[in-house]
């Protein structure tokens, strides 16, 4: 018996001690982990970091080399025959690279897809009145080895005769070209703004005026040359050096933007073509998803905006995912795009969705049409039917879509977000993202949201993307709960966040990136809402139509507000006073400052139009009754950059389309 106790109170104790050791061990790893993920996390931001520093790395060395490489030759040929001791020299002078990285070869191959149904107008203050067709070109890079030093020595000694004095060709193109003939245009009466009968309409013109940079003539170079190291070549160690000099210099890497471990960041893409293929990528969009306080931010990235795209050069960005795609870049167009943006925002994006034309359009006939407030009335040429010759000029129509609530089917739909003719990029890029927001109410209404599961193969199937079925579930909450008010747009003004530019190359017109400006706006996108954006969702705005229209001015309002933070209510009651102005009831009986000022500048109501009535009982804060001149557009039109044709051409076969 005692054996048998002394037995069972050594197995209990070892069972015990197996247990204590187990827990240990169990400490011990959760702990490592903890520590290696902590190392790791520090040791890329080290990385991020490291290359930032300005230290004129592999192109100053290969720009130096170059140099130097001219200057022995030349003074090879100047005697009877090249000495060893120059050669020598030549050698000695190009560098070897500790890590080389790929380079890519200056032949590039460019093909030409059909133009777009719109055409770029020409700046206003042009010689000529004819407008450019420019087609789309996407570049196609080669790759191959480069020469080594020594055998572009060798091959230059051998085949250059002595008598012959070297020469430099200017900088070549990097992306070349083509401009198709374009017939002079007629004169076509420009169109009036379109305003409801029997109600004065008050228009707010934001014209743009782009300053005009005369291309200068590249200058003759001389066969030596001094290169000075200098901050602005200085790019990350592991890309590889550009094969032509970029046109403009290489800025310096963003440095990593801190964001909260609950944001992640997305990056929907539009292309340009139909039926498949890449194409220029001409929608941008980050949107960035905070799921701890459950907010949105989108931001459109204009297209022609030009800025370093790793491993090749200075470029427009919407090249830069044609350039991933045909170059076998990591990660295929969309992990080149996602470098893109970290150079040179300083962001990290963590998933991607790509549609074209015709998907985005299938999209839209899911949805039954586009429920979509027009704020700014917009006018561009349009075919008559959908299913007419686009080469035929009677087939189409200069058309205006006024303001106020309007279902759009799909080729208006896509009509919307692409036209440009009147107005600019920029302020296609907002109605890309109203387009976006309006897509999303309409799916959350129809409860597809909580049909993800069975919606997903066909979902697949139209747009192109990273995530999985898996990732898109964990959104699902977010997406079903999120209210209007928290989704915020920014856009980004020219002239203070993009700086019109020409190139001096072959005067493409782009924009640069001001640094100063745009990393306060990158910031406030990536952070969640202010309080003074907070401060407004609180504030009770009443909002009714008095416009006597019936058009949906209630409803175009309250989706103005919503961009501002406001979250508004409609009153669908019929208006007891018929009014031309819009007119502001203040319960609150501040008169001025706070959201008072925010929505007379947003609703742009004069002081006059506000009515102060203090309740203590009230049930809102303000009531909004909107009258027949209602205008909110953000951005007018600019009748000086009107085409006076419909989008098509009358020259080769080859640009017609």
């Amino acid at each position: 018996m005692r054996m048998a106790a002394r037995a069972l109170r050594f197995i209990l104790n070892s069972a015990i001690l197996l247990v204590v050791l187990l827990s240990v061990a169990a400490y011990m790893v959760y702990a490592a982990n903890g520590i290696l993920d902590e190392v790791e996390a520090r040791d890329r931001r080290a990385d991020y970091d490291r290359y930032i520093v300005s230290t004129a790395t592999a192109m100053v060395a290969r720009l130096t080399a170059e140099a130097a490489t001219g200057e022995a030759l030349a003074a090879a040929e100047s005697g009877p025959a090249a000495s060893p001791e120059s050669v020598a020299s030549a050698e000695a002078a190009q560098p070897v690279q500790d890590t080389p990285g790929p380079t890519a070869s200056p032949t590039l191959t460019a093909t030409e897809p059909l133009p777009s149904e719109t055409p770029t107008p020409p700046p206003s203050n042009t010689a000529t009145s004819t407008p450019s067709m420019t087609p789309s070109v996407t570049p196609s890079l080669t790759r191959t080895p480069r020469p080594t030093a020594e055998l572009m020595l060798a091959a230059t000694a051998t085949t250059v005769p002595p008598t012959a004095p070297p020469t430099m060709s200017p900088i070549p193109t990097n992306t070349p070209r083509v401009l198709p003939p374009t017939p002079i245009p007629t004169n076509t009466p420009r169109p009036s703004p379109v305003s409801p009968a029997g109600g004065e309409t008050e228009i707010v013109y934001a014209s743009l005026t782009p300053t005009m940079l005369l291309a200068t003539p590249t200058p003759t170079l001389t066969p030596t040359r001094t290169i000075t190291p200098t901050p602005t070549y200085v790019i990350e160690g592991t890309y590889a050096v550009p094969v032509l000099t970029p046109v403009v210099p290489i800025p310096e890497r963003m440095p990593l933007l801190d964001t909260d471990s609950d944001v992640v960041n997305f990056l929907l893409l539009g292309s340009d073509t139909s039926g498949g293929g890449v194409g220029h990528t001409d929608v941008i969009i980050l949107v960035s998803v905070n799921k701890r306080v459950g907010s949105v931010a989108m931001w459109h990235v204009p297209r022609d905006l030009f800025v370093y795209i790793p491993n090749h050069t200075m470029e427009r960005i919407n090249l830069a995912f044609a350039l991933g795609e045909s170059s076998g870049y990591p990660g295929g167009g969309f992990g080149l795009m996602r470098e893109t943006i970290l150079y040179n925002f300083g962001m990290e994006v963590e998933h991607f969705a790509r549609v074209d034309f015709d998907d985005f359009m299938r999209i839209v006939e899911e949805l039954g049409g586009l429920e979509i407030s027009i704020d700014c009335a917009i006018a561009d040429w349009r075919l008559k039917s959908p299913e007419l010759d686009k080469t035929v000029e009677d087939n189409w129509e200069y058309y205006t879509l006024p303001i106020g609530r309007q279902r759009l089917d799909p080729y208006m739909a896509l009509w919307y977000v692409r036209s440009r003719m009147t107005t600019s990029d920029l302020d296609r890029g907002r109605r890309q993202m109203d387009a976006l927001r309006a897509m999303w109410y309409q799916a959350r209404e129809q409860g597809l949201f909580s049909q993800v599961t069975q919606l997903w193969p066909e979902a697949v199937e139209v747009v192109q993307t990273d995530m999985t079925l898996t990732d898109v579930l964990a959104l699902v909450p977010l997406a079903v709960g999120l209210d209007m008010s928290n989704i915020a747009r920014y856009t980004g003004t020219r002239g203070v966040h993009y700086i019109p530019f020409l190139t001096p190359d072959d005067g493409r017109d782009v924009t640069l990136p001001n640094r100063e400006e745009l990393i306060p706006l990158i910031q406030d996108f990536l952070t969640p809402p202010t309080a003074n954006r907070l401060g407004r969702g609180t504030v009770r705005v009443e909002v009714q139509d008095a416009s006597g229209y019936g058009i949906g001015f209630d409803r175009v309002a309250v989706d103005r507000l919503a961009w501002e933070g406001f979250a508004a209510s409609i009153d669908g009651s019929r208006a007891e006073v018929r009014r031309d102005l819009s007119v502001v009831y203040d319960y609150t009986g501040q008169t001025k400052g706070g959201a008072l000022d925010d929505l007379r500048r947003v609703l742009r109501v004069g002081e006059g139009q506000v009515i102060v009535q203090p309740d203590p009982n009230r049930t809102v804060d303000f009531r909004v009754e909107i009258g027949g001149a209602y205008n909110s557009c953000v951005y007018g039109s600019a009748a000086d950059e009107i085409n006076a044709g419909p989008p098509i051409s009358t020259g080769t076969p080859q640009n017609i389309g």
